[in-house]
């Protein structure tokens, strides 16, 4: 997974800076995109709606319906996965705000809200985490002005949960440690208006 990342992260930076100019930067543009990480991995869905200025991007974002048990492997902790827990998301909610580079290439910070669903064994409980950080995002245009793939890479550590301590206890006297997801990596597809 980390190599992924690194490959992916050197993928945007060198097509940034080989790319020649996408589109007209002066025009204020919006676009509809949708993770494809998350219907792959997790078994749900992510829209995302972005609007661009010249130097900005404002975004929200929704992901829904996600589960970390389709591939445990690659969505789940080494401590979460021997606990055979099951961890769904209803929801994963938030927004952003972005400094365009160049044309294609923008880093934003990001804000976001993850509810999720833990069932072991009999015994269920549910809690919020709260995310702060970072996000790479390249906008390619491959076939003119409007398909949009959008690779990314994100890092959202937990500021907060909704857990005492940001742990849950277990009947047995285990914890479950607040889910985080860190470091995030993603390809995107959408439509640019």
């Amino acid at each position: 997974m980390k190599k992924t990342i690194i490959t992916l992260l050197f993928a945007v930076g060198y097509t940034s800076l080989s790319a020649g100019p996408a589109e007209n930067p002066a025009e204020n543009r919006w676009q509809l995109v949708a993770g494809l990480t998350q219907p792959i991995l997790m078994h749900g869905g992510n829209v995302e709606v972005n609007y661009l200025t010249k130097n900005w991007v404002f975004e929200y974002s929704h992901g829904f319906l996600l589960s970390t048990n389709v591939y445990p492997t690659a969505t789940q902790t080494a401590s979460e996965r021997a606990q055979g827990l099951s961890i769904t998301l209803p929801y994963s909610t938030g927004g952003g705000i972005g400094y365009r580079i160049t044309d294609g290439l923008n880093v934003r910070a990001e804000f976001k809200v993850h509810r999720y669903d833990v069932t072991r064994g009999n015994e269920s409980f549910a809690y919020t985490t709260y995310s702060a950080g970072v996000g790479v995002y390249y906008f390619w245009l491959p076939l003119g002005e409007h398909l949009l793939i959008v690779p990314s890479v994100r890092f959202w550590p937990n500021v907060a949960s909704s857990l005492a301590g940001n742990k849950y206890t277990f009947a047995d006297g285990q914890t479950h440690d607040a889910h985080d997801f860190s470091l995030f990596a993603n390809i995107s597809v959408g439509w640019r208006f």
